[in-house]
């Protein structure tokens, strides 16, 4: 009883999937505190981004239930491959299907769930917003919307081939906002920093996308996997690597320690690797767990190097 409900409490709010979101706006909040003190708003507006991303995954979830893409997502599974994925994932990451599909959770519920975790972001952000104003009001919302509209009709972007880029210009948002709504001063270096964490989670939909290939296919959606196809895509995906990669050693001219952002490299050769290996039947699965850990350890990587910057300043000229 006790494992069903936790299973079921994992599913719904997917915790270990906000991760990404909540250490997008840190690198943001890291960034502010290498020249202010600001700590209350250096946590208030992480804790806001946390609650964003629950209610992100959670509303995602409930549409792709309505429009019937995840209905379809393992009907092109094998039963040898389903306990496969299982062996790739940790038991706190492993999705194994939608809960509204499943019935684990009723639509209702759902909606209750949703409107408490939006109450919940709504009342973190006041104290942003007595700092940033009207700034922290309009991001909010253009948050909010790309959140909503990703799945949700009548615009559903992500199945319409814009997805991808909803979800990099959000995670930019959450990087450089958190930065700006602390301290309203253009930062060069903040904006490659939002960029590169924009782009890797780009980057890790894009990938993920290619597990559900087939569901995306039948469904009629649109999303670049499919446009594509799916080895056309894996070359896409090298290409983008690589410019991650450059916007690295972009962060280089800031201060060298930046150069512990290429610890990141066999990751991403690794995932290359595995993506070329046709005799790999989980070939295009496999690659799903391995981006979302690179993509965490990158932004964990900039946290630090944010802060031996601050520890230990440095200039070119």
């Amino acid at each position: 009883m006790e494992k069903t409900l936790y299973r079921t409490l994992l599913n719904m709010l997917r915790i270990s999937y906000t991760l990404p979101f909540v250490m997008a706006s840190v690198t943001g909040a890291a960034f502010a505190l290498t020249v202010c003190d600001e700590w209350l708003l250096a946590i208030l507006i992480p804790l806001d981004v946390f609650f964003f991303a629950l209610f992100a995954n959670l509303s995602n979830d409930y549409f792709d239930h309505k429009s019937g893409t995840d209905a379809t997502r393992f009907d092109f599974m094998t039963a040898e491959s389903r306990e496969a994925i299982k062996e790739l994932y940790d038991e706190r990451v492993y999705w194994d299907g939608n809960i509204f599909d499943k019935g684990d959770v009723s639509e209702r519920t759902g909606k209750v769930v949703l409107a408490v975790i939006l109450a919940m972001a709504l009342l973190t952000a006041i104290p942003i917003i007595m700092h940033g104003g009207w700034l922290v009001i309009v991001l909010g919302a253009i948050g909010l919307f790309l959140a909503y509209f990703y799945t949700a009709p009548p615009l559903n972007l992500g199945a319409r081939g814009l997805g991808e880029l909803d979800v990099g210009t959000s995670f930019f948002m959450m990087s450089f906002f958190t930065y700006y709504v602390i301290r309203p001063e253009w930062s060069w270096q903040m904006f490659l920093i939002a960029l590169i964490v924009g782009t890797s989670v780009l980057l890790m939909r894009f990938v993920d996308q290619m597990s559900g290939y087939e569901a995306h296919l039948k469904g009629g959606e649109k999303d670049w996997t499919v446009r594509l196809g799916l080895e056309r895509a894996v070359g896409a995906v090298g290409i983008i690597l690589l410019i991650i990669h450059a916007m690295h050693l972009g962060l280089v001219y800031f201060h060298p320690v930046f150069l512990v952002l290429l610890l990141t490299v066999p990751m991403g050769r690794r995932m290359m690797k595995g993506l070329h290996d046709k005799n790999d039947g989980l070939r295009f699965i496999r690659p799903a767990p391995q981006i979302v850990k690179m993509v965490i350890f990158s932004e964990l990587l900039i946290i630090i190097s944010l802060t031996v910057q601050n520890a230990l300043p440095w200039t070119l000229w």
